[in-house]
Order: C-alpha cells, then sequence, then structure tokens
C-alpha cells in the first residue's frame, strides 16, 4: 500500500519532459559553445524526445535554433574558431550553417533571421564555438525548468 502512494505521488508530480531557460545577461553554455546573451535574450534547451537535443536562442535579432548531433555535409567555410569550422549551407531558399570538427557530427544552426554570413555577423559576434568555449566564461545557471 504504501509503495502504491508513492508511485502514485511521483506520477501525480512528473509532468513529463520540460524546457529548461537561461537569461541573458551573461553567457549560456550548451557542451562545448557559450552564446552571449544580453539583458532580455534567452536561451530554451527544449525536451530532447526522439530527435537530436535543440536549443532555441531568443535574441533581440530574432530566434536561433541549434540542433545538435546532425551529421555534417559539405560547403562553402566562412569562419574557424580554432579546430572547428562554420560552413554555410543554402536550405529551402534560406541559410543554414554547419559548426563541425574532426567528427562526422555537428551542430546545425538555423534561423529565419539568417540572410548570409556577411549579414548574419550579428550571430557570429554572439558566439563561440571552439571545443572548450563552456571553459573561458563563467555559463549561466538554468533560470526555470
Amino acid at each position: 500500500m504504501i509503495l502504491m502512494t508513492l508511485a502514485a505521488t511521483a506520477m501525480a508530480q512528473w509532468t513529463g519532459p520540460r524546457t529548461v531557460e537561461y537569461m541573458g545577461p551573461g553567457y549560456y553554455c550548451g557542451g562545448g559553445y557559450a552564446i552571449h546573451l544580453t539583458r532580455g535574450e534567452r536561451a530554451l534547451v527544449l525536451p530532447q524526445g526522439h530527435g537530436p537535443q535543440a536549443t532555441r536562442l531568443v535574441l533581440s535579432q530574432g530566434e536561433v535554433n541549434i540542433l545538435t548531433g546532425v551529421r555534417t555535409s559539405p560547403g562553402r567555410i566562412v569562419q574557424h574558431y580554432g579546430g572547428s569550422a562554420v560552413t554555410e549551407e543554402t536550405e529551402g531558399g534560406g541559410v543554414a550553417y554547419l559548426v563541425s570538427d574532426e567528427t562526422p557530427y555537428g551542430l546545425r544552426i538555423l534561423s529565419n533571421a539568417f540572410h548570409g554570413y556577411k549579414k548574419d555577423r550579428w550571430f557570429f559576434d554572439k558566439a563561440e564555438f571552439a571545443s572548450n568555449a563552456d571553459h573561458m566564461v563563467s555559463c549561466l545557471s538554468a533560470y526555470s525548468n
């Protein structure tokens, strides 16, 4: 009876995966990268589900989505961060970026606000994709979950 009560209580409290939020100002660190968030900007780490983990950055210039664990593909390299390269890709009339190193997996960066690397410097000036980026700055703690 006690076990059934504990199980029922646990089930009532568990609401499933939740979004974890980080509020600027400060640096959001995502396991090998860091994004500078100014006041009012935030990073939302979305529930993982069955696909790659996604982080939505709500920035003053627009929303940016970062997907982890995506397969790398060829493209025009537009920037280097130590051993990592940023490749620009055209996707369905829009622009996406792939950050990769010597492994077959990387980060895909998507936004409706992207219009080509020269115009997208506003994002890359905020970002550090070096493999030790999250060790070079003080990272924000989660605001809520």
